[in-house]
């Protein structure tokens, strides 16, 4: 059996603007644009306890928490630290890293658990980002990459959660549905409908029903609420054509929030797999599926690259103004395309 580490940075856009201005700290710190149409990147510890969140309209972040001071994300900071820490990790830890976003990564440790307890390297590895870095990082310990994603959620900031098979039932089981790694909140809402509200409600579910209403990824949900999954760590990707990300609404809308709110949602899909890649696009795609079944899409290119994870959601918005507003639609797809 494997032993998979996830290793997920802490609030990681604020800790760095932190590390780099340390007149931030103890602040409420938001970053993201700064217009009335950005959207919240990432937000410290101090902001989510006033209920900023991630994806968030700056507007209603703002309103929630007055004081924030709101930075504007720098990639290229975040990315010179990503590096950093993943150089640590190689050099002294473990070459079998699987780059997954720009906050966080798989690792392979099982060489190293021959001889050392695995929690001791994880606590190892930790303390060192911490030193060394100054960063701050949660890392679950499991037989598979899903439980080790799952298991770095448990606990924020610094936490260090083992998750094995014999886990599932007392710590996983329990989750709320929406919590599941890659459960977004559309598909939330559709398995909510239906009475699946927690991770157990998923295992034991009938599996019609799951295809019904997943898909073609119902088996792969099923397998993970089982604690099962896969524990190859990719240390290196083909680069893709493009990249997109999509589902289907449980009953055909027109509602402007609720379709916005998953155009953010596979946006930051989209672009958490850009960074992982470590890519950069010039296309932007928005497509949507009405009740005929008949897809449409619209695409927008820039000239120099898609600056930043903002410029992706202003430019879906406007795409989606321009061609799709006040239609109803039952898919909304986004993607990206024209890599390098």
């Amino acid at each position: 059996m494997k032993t998979i580490l996830h290793i997920d940075m802490n609030s990681y856009f604020p800790a760095v603007e932190e590390l780099l201005n340390p007149n931030l700290r103890n602040k409420p710190v938001i970053v993201g644009g700064k217009s009335r149409r950005s959207v919240v990147s990432s937000a410290n510890y101090i902001a989510r306890e006033y209920g900023v969140r991630a994806a968030m309209p700056m507007y209603k972040a703002i309103m929630l928490c007055p004081k924030a001071i709101v930075v504007e994300p720098n990639f290229a900071n975040y990315q010179l630290y990503h590096d950093k820490f993943i150089e640590l990790i190689r050099d002294n830890f473990s070459d079998k890293i699987e780059d997954s976003s720009i906050d966080e990564c798989f690792v392979d440790i099982t060489k190293l658990v021959k001889n050392k307890s695995p929690k001791l390297i994880a606590l190892k590895i930790q303390n060192m980002i911490k030193n060394k870095i100054g960063l701050k990082c949660s890392i679950g310990i499991a037989h598979n990459k899903f439980m080790a994603k799952m298991g770095s959620d448990f606990k924020k900031p610094l936490g260090i959660t083992q998750m094995y098979k014999e886990d599932v039932v007392s710590k996983l089981w329990p989750l709320p549905i929406g919590e599941m790694y890659m459960v977004g909140t559309a598909t939330e809402k559709v398995l909510k409908a239906h009475g699946i509200n927690t991770i157990k409600d998923l295992a034991l579910s009938d599996h019609e029903l799951l295809q019904d209403l997943l898909g073609s990824r119902w088996q792969a949900f099923l397998n993970e609420a089982h604690g099962n999954g896969d524990d190859e760590v990719v240390t290196e990707s083909a680069t893709p054509k493009s990249i997109s990300s999509s589902e289907t609404f449980l009953f055909d809308t027109n509602d402007y929030d609720t379709i916005n709110e998953a155009i953010i949602e596979h946006a930051k899909d989209v672009w958490k797999q850009l960074q992982s890649l470590k890519l950069k696009a010039k296309t932007i795609t928005l497509s949507i599926k009405n009740p005929n079944f008949v897809v449409t899409s619209k695409s927008k290119s820039v000239p120099n690259f898609i600056k930043n994870y903002e410029e992706l959601i202003f430019i879906l918005k406007q795409i989606y103004d321009a061609n799709f507003i006040d239609k109803t639609i039952r898919l909304v797809g986004v993607g990206i395309s024209k890599l390098s």
